[in-house]
């Protein structure tokens, strides 16, 4: 079966073998010599896992220097098995599972004739048992029993006795001799006890043959027939996945976990969590100032009074003019506004609802909306009102009640066409088309006081220049209120209207301070979110490649057992989306805790309804990541390293 001719094999040098030259066939053959004389070298060019040599080596005519890679796997599933000192089975696999283990690459896997091996080798009691539980002697027969399930037609034994005492060493001899007499069986071993006289033996010295055996006829099959299935499906694949979840579970656990703390960490930083604290700075200040803090109000003319921080040398005092026409045209579609509203002042309010007429009591100041609770702002031609909250309550309806309702609204305006305040009746009928809450909020001593405006009627254009016309003011400039959406549109409304000349009413003070470490905080929580984002795919890629090169020794085992890059890369695949499936169901189960825990960190919940999804399509890339990452690793994983055989 095997013709080796001329074969030599140099480390770093010297000779590890020097110009051998031998044949063997059926029955049981020793390799024989002293450590260091070049017996593992010899066995590593007999199987395949060594093909950098000189000279040429045959299996059935088969060139062994010419095997590729897929079939040496097929070799190794089909016709080479191999038995170690060290047994190199799944620890944490039951008996009967690493028995199995080849039949993965087949169609079907004849359970039914792994119970006949083990009941043959006599261990058919512990098909259920773990593997780390057993002793030496019963390892090594469950090594030898996996050997047989490929119906090998050579068995290679890298001194498979030396880790064994003398009974349990014979009984393994024994096994190995009943063996050869159907196939070919190689013991590599330095113990001169196991050899008999029917035994042929290679003795090798310092890489030189000394001795071999008598000559052999060889048959030579020039082509080789693969006639056995040798691929993995997807089914078997799960399967597999599935048995090494289940005996490394921790292992599994610790992989899920890192897929969903990433997956979770890089949505932080999409999300916008991080770069969100300014935004909460201000809603706090909203829930303290309440709405009306993004407002900015536009007057034909005011009374300065200084400054508004409290230091009254700010500024000097001036009445100051201000043509404002127009600007609320301008700014009544502007997309950084919530809504615009005029400011006019009503004095002698009375309002007849339903043939009922009520007196609404005057403050003397501009109306003032903290935020619109029930339908919209007034607009159009028809003649429209917005209504204070608290004149609906003394309706004794709700404010959806109050949509659509018409009102006969009578009152006093202030005409300053001579220059002193006169005041001039008007009267007209409105539908009301929004309810307002009207509450003012201020500080006062250091505390928070409110109030709401019970006379804060706010009327569409038309409807304010037929009362104007009545009341005989003939200036066109009335004031109005821009409700921004951001800070940052506010400020920029304010600084556009100070570059045209006007000067706008507003907290600006209190808002350019958010809006200062809003920016800051952006260019932070930018890089912040490049750090986060990169240590969260950093710490896949470092978990998956530690838990991979743990993992070497198993690699080669797959490899043994006739497993090539391509099985193992599909079973890698299916362990990814089990483990990428199973950190996405942790992930929703977990949900309510983790917005918690970023709320905390960062006033925001990220896995809310809209975010989940992406969630998942981020641990998905991640999985992607931690894919190559293993891939990486069983693809280097040599099989002769792994499983440490020999030193020469």
């Amino acid at each position: 079966m095997f013709e080796i001719k001329n074969v030599s094999k140099k480390y770093n040098g010297e000779f590890a073998l020097n110009n051998i030259s031998f044949t063997m066939g059926k029955g049981l053959n020793f390799i024989v010599g002293a450590s260091g004389s070049g017996k593992t070298t010899l066995l590593k060019i007999l199987s395949g896992m060594e093909q950098d040599f000189d000279g040429e080596a045959y299996y059935c005519g088969k060139s062994i220097k010419e095997l590729t890679s897929n079939e040496k796997s097929y070799y190794y599933n089909n016709m080479f098995g191999f038995v170690w000192q060290d047994f190199n089975l799944l620890e944490d696999v039951s008996v009967l599972d690493n028995v199995l283990l080849p039949q993965y690459l087949k169609n079907k896997q004849n359970r039914k004739k792994a119970e006949t091996i083990l009941i043959d080798l006599n261990i058919v009691d512990l098909a259920q048992q773990k593997v780390k539980y057993l002793s030496g002697g019963q390892k090594q027969r469950v090594a030898i029993a996996r050997e047989l399930m490929k119906n090998p037609q050579v068995i290679i034994a890298d001194e498979p006795t030396s880790a064994l005492d003398e009974k349990t060493s014979k009984t393994t001899m024994d096994i190995l001799k009943a063996i050869s007499k159907t196939r070919t069986v190689i013991v590599v071993t330095h113990d001169t006890n196991l050899i008999d006289n029917n035994s042929n033996v290679l003795n090798l010295d310092k890489g030189e043959l000394i001795a071999s055996p008598q000559e052999k006829i060889v048959t030579k099959t020039e082509n080789l027939t693969f006639n056995e299935s040798h691929r993995l499906s997807i089914k078997n694949a799960f399967a597999l996945t599935k048995l090494n979840v289940k005996s490394k579970f921790g292992r599994f656990f610790v992989s899920t976990l890192a897929l969903m703390v990433a997956g979770i960490l890089c949505l932080t930083t999409i999300s916008g969590a991080i770069g969100g604290s300014s935004q909460g700075e201000f809603d706090k200040l909203i829930d303290t100032y309440g709405e009306g803090l993004k407002d900015i109000s536009v007057v034909g003319s005011f009374i300065s009074a200084g400054g508004t921080s409290g230091n009254k040398e700010e500024k000097p005092k001036a009445d100051v003019t201000q043509d404002i026409a127009g600007l609320y045209d301008k700014y009544a579609g502007d997309k950084r506004i919530d809504f615009t509203a005029f400011l006019q002042a009503f004095e002698n309010i009375k309002v007849k609802v339903s043939g009922k007429e009520y007196t609404v009591k005057s403050t003397g100041g501009t109306p003032s909306i903290n935020k619109l609770v029930a339908g919209k702002m007034p607009s159009g031609k028809d003649y429209e009102v917005v209504v204070p909250e608290s004149f609906v309550e003394t309706l004794g309806i709700s404010n959806e009640q109050a949509i659509g309702k018409e009102v006969n609204f009578s009152s006093s305006m202030y005409n300053w066409n001579t220059g002193k305040p006169v005041l001039k009746d008007a009267f007209l009928t409105a539908t009301i088309v929004g309810v307002a809450d009207t509450t003012v909020y201020y500080e006062s001593q250091g505390k928070m006081t409110s109030y709401k405006v019970s006379d804060s009627f706010f009327f569409n254009k038309a409807a304010l220049d037929d009362m104007r016309k009545q009341a005989e003011i003939k200036s066109s400039n009335m004031n109005f209120l821009i409700r921004a959406k951001t800070p940052a549109d506010m400020i920029s409304i304010k600084d556009e209207l100070n570059e045209t000349g006007i000067v706008p009413l507003g907290r600006f003070e209190l808002v350019e301070d958010i809006v200062r470490l809003n920016k800051q905080t952006t260019e932070q929580s930018g890089s912040a979110s490049v750090l986060i984002g990169m240590l969260s795919v950093v710490m896949v890629i470092a978990i998956f490649l530690i838990t991979g090169l743990m993992r070497k020794r198993e690699f080669a085992i797959y490899k043994i057992s006739g497993f090539h890059n391509a099985h193992l890369s599909l079973l890698n695949l299916t362990e990814m989306i089990t483990g990428a499936i199973t950190a996405i169901l942790l992930m929703l189960v977990t949900s309510p805790l983790i917005n918690l825990a970023t709320q905390g960190l960062f006033k925001a919940s990220i896995l809310n309804s809209k975010m989940l999804l992406t969630g998942a399509l981020l641990i998905a890339l991640i999985a992607v990541v931690a894919y190559f990452t293993t891939m990486i690793t069983f693809m280097k994983t040599n099989a002769t390293t792994a499983l440490k055989t020999g030193d020469r």
